[in-house]
């Protein structure tokens, strides 16, 4: 029972570690690193209007802003009322930073399935326990990285709009 115990401990340390430090060695890369690994043109970035079907067949719109954000760069619920194209540019960036941190955790999530290979004695074999909790955060994980797609295809039309209207001569206010 105690070496149970403490590989559940040992596991829970794990997936906060995943969390958090993950999150906060990818907010800590130089600017010029996550300007290349978060680029919006990139294709892993690029959202189809097939997704975006899917998404609204799901009613995400309507639950998404009931989810909890932790994001201390960019808040969503205090968005900036006159755009400008380094404010949308920084968006973008941010929706593909937070994708990024979201399904690698819940890729990441499942070496914690390595823990059960340290138990010797097959009666203490965690694998039971460990993968479905491996399981439940990555599908946990899924709805946030769903939620950057759809707010990045938003952010990528409206950045659309603000360049033709800019470029014929209407002011940054106009776009909204």
């Amino acid at each position: 029972m105690k070496f149970a115990l403490m590989m559940t401990v040992v596991n829970s340390a794990f997936w906060f570690f995943l969390h958090f430090g993950l999150a906060g060695l990818v907010t800590a890369l130089p600017q010029d690193v996550k300007a290349r690994l978060f680029d919006p043109a990139r294709p892993c970035f690029q959202v189809s209007d097939g997704e975006m079907r899917f998404y609204r067949k799901i009613h995400l719109p309507r639950w998404k802003d009931s989810l909890p954000q932790f994001n201390p760069e960019f808040d969503k619920r205090h968005l900036r009322v006159q755009l400008t194209e380094g404010y949308l540019n920084e968006f973008l960036l941010i929706t593909c930073k937070a994708e990024f941190i979201h399904v690698a955790i819940a890729v990441l999530g499942f070496l914690s399935l390595l823990f059960s290979l340290a138990c010797d004695d097959p009666a203490w074999n965690l694998l039971h326990i460990f993968l479905p909790i491996a399981v439940v955060l990555a599908l946990c994980n899924l709805p946030f990285a769903m939620i950057q797609r759809y707010n990045r295809y938003r952010l990528v039309r409206l950045k659309g709009q603000f360049a033709r209207r800019t470029s014929a001569g209407l002011s940054e206010r106009s776009v909204l």
